[in-house]
């Protein structure tokens, strides 16, 4: 696995009903939502995975699975696996899909199927390319929630959380999602929401949302009450888009913060350009908000990256690049509903928010957390709702 931080160095539209099961005091309001990210390949094979099935059956309706990775092991391209609600343990997927028939595990209501992972390392690993991972919740004793291996993945919907770091903070880090192979290209991770992931300051390797490779687009997600970065890009990570996310209480004063990008450590060599940081609300994080960060002595950011419309309020620093200059920045509280640190609040926006209407066009998502098209009103609105 690679390594997590540079401090330790060594899509589809599925129509869901979020069930707000944070527990009593991590419940924040999300409503019934879709969440498209492109039109759904319909897919011709369908295996099912239920508490009260067998891995003898034969994966059927009336034959289901018990777990989610014997329906992995015989999924085959253009392949949706439905997994009913319940409660599975640690998964592995290694079959791909195709560009005209991904490999799909659903769960069937969203955050209904719950993988509560075990020991120190992955709850779902995905070794699959052309491959969706949407709306599970995943909590766990390991180091990460979502590690995905694979290229043209797709990560969408899930709800991360309260990851335990068991291994304690190690060299080779953790995170609630994380694009692992530095090969590996476009992979997409879409309107999640990600919190307590290890203990804030505990842990630099620790981050919330980490990618690694080329391209990728990550939209409309919600980070919260990480060890260090909300968003992490580093290694290989280039020509990546971070848009309306909202992104807060992440970190200490000392460590951490709400987005960092950079590239450094393995493979060596890449200098992260045509990276976008657009849209995104950084509230209330103890440390940093946004930055770029290179090794002392290494230019490893490009000039064609572009920092815009972005609220950052509440920080403990501000945005600080290395290369560029951001524009459009919006320094003012943007006004959520009911925020709350914890994470049982309302991150909507009220209707007088200083980032409704305040978002940049290019190169955002059309959508927001809920399905809703982008825009509503004049303009887009900046974090993961659209305000209505």
């Amino acid at each position: 696995m690679a390594v997590l931080s540079h401090f330790n160095k060594p899509a589809t539209t599925i129509a869901l009903a979020i069930a707000a099961v944070l527990g009593a005091s991590h419940s924040p309001v999300f409503a019934s939502v879709t969440v498209p990210a492109a039109p759904v390949q319909a897919s011709i094979y369908h295996l099912y995975v239920s508490p009260a099935g067998s891995d003898s059956g034969t994966g059927s309706v009336s034959s289901p699975f018990r777990t989610i990775s014997k329906a992995a092991s015989v999924a085959k391209p253009s392949t949706t696996v439905h997994v009913a609600p319940g409660t599975y343990g640690n998964t592995t997927n290694s079959k791909s899909g195709t560009a005209t028939g991904r490999v799909r595990f659903v769960s069937d209501t969203k955050w209904g199927a719950k993988i509560v992972g075990t020991g120190t390392e992955a709850h779902f690993t995905n070794n699959g390319s052309y491959v969706d991972i949407v709306g599970f919740d995943i909590s766990g004793s390991g180091r990460l929630g979502i590690v995905n291996y694979g290229s043209f993945t797709s990560i969408e919907g899930n709800h991360v959380h309260h990851l335990k770091i068991s291994g304690g903070c190690g060299g080779s880090g953790g995170a609630g999602i994380v694009d692992a192979n530095y090969k590996a290209t476009d992979d997409d991770i879409i309107g999640n929401v990600v919190h307590d992931i290890g203990v804030p300051g505990a842990c630099n390797g620790v981050q919330g949302i980490y990618h690694s490779n080329l391209r990728g687009k990550i939209y409309n997600n919600i980070v919260y009450r990480v060890s260090a970065w909300g968003i992490h890009l580093w290694h290989a990570a280039n020509n990546v888009v971070i848009a309306n996310n909202t992104v807060f209480a992440n970190g200490t004063s000392s460590m951490g913060g709400g987005i960092e990008v950079g590239s450094g450590d393995s493979p060596g060599g890449i200098v992260l350009d045509n990276t976008v940081i657009a849209n995104n609300i950084v509230y209330g994080n103890p440390g940093a908000s946004i930055t770029q960060y290179c090794y002392s002595g290494v230019n490893c950011i490009g000039k064609s990256n572009i920092v815009e419309n972005n609220l950052v309020y509440g920080n403990g620093r501000a945005v600080s690049l290395k290369v560029g200059t951001a524009i459009g920045t919006v320094a003012a509280d943007p006004q959520f509903v009911n925020y709350l640190p914890g994470g049982s609040g309302d991150y909507r926006l009220k209707s007088s928010s200083p980032a409704v209407n305040k978002g940049a066009t290019r190169n955002a998502p059309g959508y927001d957390i809920d399905g809703r098209a982008r825009p509503l009103g004049v303009a887009l609105d900046m974090g993961a709702y659209e305000n209505y």
